[in-house]
């Protein structure tokens, strides 16, 4: 059994991605440290959880852009490449590259939906390998990219907490540590353990701070 996973709330602006990861008019690598606090709840048998930097899907110290896209081909084959699908836009395609992983998403069928690499592109189409695409116009859709530099989460800290984020009291027994594995941490979380169950509902909250990279 392991504890439900629990996402940290950051100190200062709530941390998502595309927001500036500064802290407290700091200047230098320390205005880049991030600190929060997540808090589990215990089930009185479990001692394992995952600890989320944001909700385990999303990462920090990226910045997301996005840009509307309004149509999408089916699969064809393009310069002898099978299941070429083309997502059209506006025009606003030149700051792409060729490689590059985008996410589509706002489509009305599942298939045109999904994370894909570049294979070619202009100002104002993007041709991904997609073989579940299907054609359909949607101004509704988007497609999402990564603009940071290869800022990642280089390392991260955690231990027990005295109160929630909301400076809350936890009510877990305030012998239990918890150990993070940074050797298993990935971008969007790491394995945490108990050194004892959590009694059922009691609450267990743990200091986080993030590095990164650069």
């Amino acid at each position: 059994m392991a504890i439900a996973p629990a996402n940290v709330v950051w100190y200062g602006p709530s941390l998502a991605q595309g927001q500036v990861q500064s802290q407290g008019g700091l200047s230098g690598s320390q205005s880049r440290v991030l600190t929060g606090i997540a808090t589990f709840i215990g089930d009185g048998a479990a001692t394992t959880s995952t600890l989320n930097w944001i909700d385990g899907v999303q990462k920090p110290f990226q910045t997301i852009q996005l840009l509307p896209v309004l149509s999408v081909t089916a699969p064809a084959t393009i310069g002898g490449v099978a299941n070429q699908a083309v997502y059209s836009g506006v025009g606003a395609y030149g700051q792409l590259k060729v490689g590059q992983s985008v996410t589509f998403a706002g489509f009305t069928n599942a298939g045109n939906n999904g994370t894909f690499t570049i294979n070619a592109l202009t100002t104002s189409t993007i041709q991904v390998t997609n073989s579940g695409s299907v054609v359909e116009t949607n101004p509704a859709a988007t497609v999402a990219f990564n603009i940071a530099t290869g800022t990642l989460v280089a390392a991260s800290f955690a231990t027990r907490a005295i109160v929630s984020a909301a400076g809350v009291s936890d009510t877990a027994a305030s012998s239990i540590t918890v150990t993070a594995y940074q050797a298993s941490q990935t971008q969007t979380g790491t394995p945490i353990t108990f050194s004892a169950a959590p009694a059922n509902l009691a609450t267990i909250s743990v200091l986080v701070e993030l590095w990164p990279a650069q």
